[in-house]
């Protein structure tokens, strides 16, 4: 049973248990302790306690917590993999990555001091300084996805404590194991009690935590709808909140592409994670006449994509999270042709392994308008859109409500450069089919993707997990004092 960990111990009652799966076969593999509002109250209280000396703590002090938890945690990279595995359905591979990115919010985290500063002014008026200080927010609840058990939770309780911050979690509930091993690690490296909480559950706890009177922010990763829904309840109960949304990302192919190199791309993109990445390409955009050569070398390299148990380390392709989620991506499939589009690959062939599987589907003449198009598959489903320019690409770009991530392949500088300033996307590729930049720059989206004036992470983070107190100061002689009814002047 996976439990809950608040002020520094297990806390193993309350709530409710529910069935923890092997997606790659569909075995019970175990089960997590649900919580709910009580829980969750626990857990604030602890932290709201432990903020007092924590965001108290020198920058150096954190910056070597940190360093010592990424210790503990590399010593535990194998063991953490195997939970991503085993629970969440990732490839070796795919797992691997993660939990190494992970590792490195961890290292940027660390870096606290070269980025969290504050900016001085001096003599705004004689005698008179003004400096804009940074201060943690306090209490900060995060809720990461079931695709990235590991790197997501990771890298938000990295940015939170680093900047003096305590933390409330919630996993996933489909893949709780992960960061309620990390939280334990992170304890046992010094991590004083109180300051890091986890809270396994459901919706109970996310709507517990956006009503708590000592919760200051909440950091979330989910479903558009989702996220524009505790945006709004985080403006009526006064907290901050970023909430991050749905992706539907196209790559624009151009006629001078070199389009195995395109093709390369988009089968990487589109069919890595099972599709279940909030950066995977799910629409290429085929400029002029490239769109049946572009089709038929991806269609080409999808027989030699091997799809099977996460536990086959030559797998490159495995499950999908849960059967329903199968069943959506199947009926997503299935809803193509009747909608006009054409089935150039069929995933659903793939009916003779075990487990939540879907092979790598490729949906031809797709246009804006069909459910395949319109809707976040989140599956191994390519659609292919074909225009005849480069205007009429941008436009169905531009016509999409979700703007995560956007990429462009193309030989022509001048074509990238004005893809990049016009996009409406966070992330941009230029022949970079998923533009995730390292922790150091920012990670968010645009548009319904994003219900938030901050990023994930990067410099852009410190909007969300401090707030500014604007310091004026003069130290005069007290023979220079008189009484002065006017406003401070600046020009003297």
């Amino acid at each position: 049973m996976i439990d809950h960990f608040i002020n520094g111990v297990t806390v193993a009652e309350g709530g409710y248990p529910s069935d923890l799966f092997n997606p790659s076969n569909g075995r019970k593999i175990g089960s997590v302790l649900n919580g709910g509002a009580d829980e969750l109250d626990m857990a604030v209280q602890a932290a709201y306690t432990a903020f007092q000396t924590w965001s108290t703590t020198g920058l150096g002090y954190r910056a070597n917590l940190l360093l010592a938890c990424r210790q503990k945690v590399m010593e535990h990279r194998d063991e953490l993999i195997e939970i991503c595995i085993t629970e969440a359905g990732k490839t070796v591979a795919d797992a691997a990555a993660e939990v190494d990115k992970g590792i490195e919010g961890l290292a940027y985290g660390a870096s606290v001091g070269s980025w969290l500063r504050s900016s001085t002014t001096q003599s705004v008026a004689s005698g008179i300084d003004v400096v804009d200080a940074r201060y943690p927010i306090g209490v900060v609840t995060t809720v990461s996805p079931f695709n990235f058990p590991v790197m997501i939770p990771l890298v938000q309780a990295a940015m939170a404590l680093a900047c003096g911050n305590t933390l409330v979690v919630k996993p996933s509930e489909k893949v709780p194991s992960a960061f309620r091993l990390i939280a334990e690690l992170m304890h046992s490296a010094g991590v004083p009690d109180g300051v890091l909480n986890v809270v396994n559950g459901g919706r109970e706890v996310v709507e517990a935590m956006i009503e708590h009177p000592k919760v200051a922010g909440l950091s979330f990763i989910g479903s558009t709808p989702v996220a524009k829904h505790l945006r709004i309840r985080g403006i009526e109960n006064g907290k901050r909140v970023q909430a991050f949304g749905s992706g539907k990302n196209h790559m624009i192919v151009l006629p001078d592409a070199d389009l195995d190199m395109a093709a390369d791309a988009a089968v990487s993109a589109a069919y890595g994670a099972a599709g279940q990445r909030c950066m995977a390409i799910s629409v290429v955009v085929a400029v002029g006449d490239i769109g049946d050569q572009l089709v038929a070398k991806i269609a080409q390299r999808i027989p030699d994509i091997k799809v099977g148990s996460a536990a086959d380390k030559d797998v490159q392709l495995g499950p999908v999270i849960s059967p329903e989620s199968k069943q959506r991506i199947h009926d997503f499939i299935a809803g193509a042709e009747p909608s006009g589009a054409k089935l150039a690959v069929d995933g659903r062939l793939q009916e003779d392994q075990d487990g939540w599987l879907v092979g790598a589907s490729l949906v031809d003449h797709v246009k804006p308008g069909m459910p395949v198009y319109d809707n976040e598959v989140f599956g191994p489903v390519l659609s292919v859109v074909r225009v005849a320019t480069y205007a009429e690409a941008m436009d169905i770009v531009a016509s999409h409500p979700l703007g995560n991530g956007a990429a462009i392949f193309t030989r022509d500088g001048g074509a990238a450069k004005r893809y990049a300033d016009e996009i409406q996307a966070g992330m941009v590729g230029i022949n970079v089919p998923i533009p995730v930049p390292p922790w150091s720059h920012s990670f968010g989206g645009w548009k319904d993707s994003a219900f938030t004036d901050s990023k994930v992470s990067g410099p852009e983070s410190l909007n969300f997990h401090t707030r500014i107190k604007a310091i004026t100061s003069r130290w005069p002689d007290p023979a220079d004092s008189k009484v002065d009814l006017g406003f401070l002047k600046t020009d003297s």
